[in-house]
């Protein structure tokens, strides 16, 4: 039974083996450049990372668009709380990683450092223009890094092909920040990945060895978004 969850946007849990082909997707996320480059980031070693998430964004059939938000704070919080937040380590790097020309993330640089403008705040949900926003513009094997608390939104045009790598690995020490990102999306095919395809599978059943024990500590972690 496939349990992968396929929307308008894009297909969620590229790595559960429900999903044909999901093989390929775990060594794709799981490769060398990645695992370097997520490293660099975060100023880690490979025992310190954690397995997350991994979908494909794609064209939808129809002109489609998120909301302006942080994917970890609610809409609701004080600019006191986005601050208690946003101090904290991101104890994570996220990326979108282009097949096809993209430009589809919008985003206002340095919004992670910091705690909603007024006029941010006071914004429509799907504002076309908020001052200092950026469209994110990769071209075909171009991959963008991002902390997934900075101020964004998509907006994903039916007339334009779309197929985009998304993904994220965590922090060991992120704990209960990074368990509520990543638990709420599913948990149940976690240890079931299929690593045979990955060329350093030692790395690769740490991280999602990693992440099977943070489930455990983690059965209850509710979600960020009501939507």
């Amino acid at each position: 039974m496939l349990t992968t969850r396929i929307y308008q946007w894009g297909v969620q849990q590229l790595m559960n083996p429900d999903l044909p082909g999901s093989d390929v997707f775990t060594a794709s996320y799981f490769s060398e450049a990645n695992l370097e480059t997520i490293k660099s980031l975060l100023d880690c070693e490979a025992d310190d990372l954690v397995m997350e998430l991994y979908n494909l964004l794609v064209r939808p059939d129809e002109n489609f668009e998120l909301r302006w938000h942080r994917d970890d704070i609610p809409p609701t919080a004080t600019a006191e709380e986005e601050l208690a937040r946003l101090s904290k380590p991101a104890y994570h790097a996220q990326w979108n990683l282009a097949l096809y020309p993209d430009s589809s993330l919008i985003l206002i640089p340095g919004s992670h450092r910091r705690p909603l403008t007024d006029v941010e705040r006071a914004a429509d949900p799907y504002e076309a223009n908020i001052p200092g926003q950026i469209h994110v513009k990769l071209e075909a094997g171009e991959m963008a890094f991002y902390n997934n608390n900075i101020f964004h939104r998509g907006a994903y045009r039916s007339d334009v092909e779309r197929m985009t790598l998304h993904g994220s690995m965590g922090h060991v020490a992120g704990g209960s920040l990074r368990a509520r990102n990543v638990l709420q999306h599913g948990r149940d095919w976690i240890d079931l990945v299929d690593l045979s395809r990955v060329e350093d599978r030692q790395t690769a059943e740490g991280m999602r060895n990693r992440l099977v024990r943070l489930a455990s500590e983690h059965e209850e972690v509710g979600y960020t978004h009501n939507d």
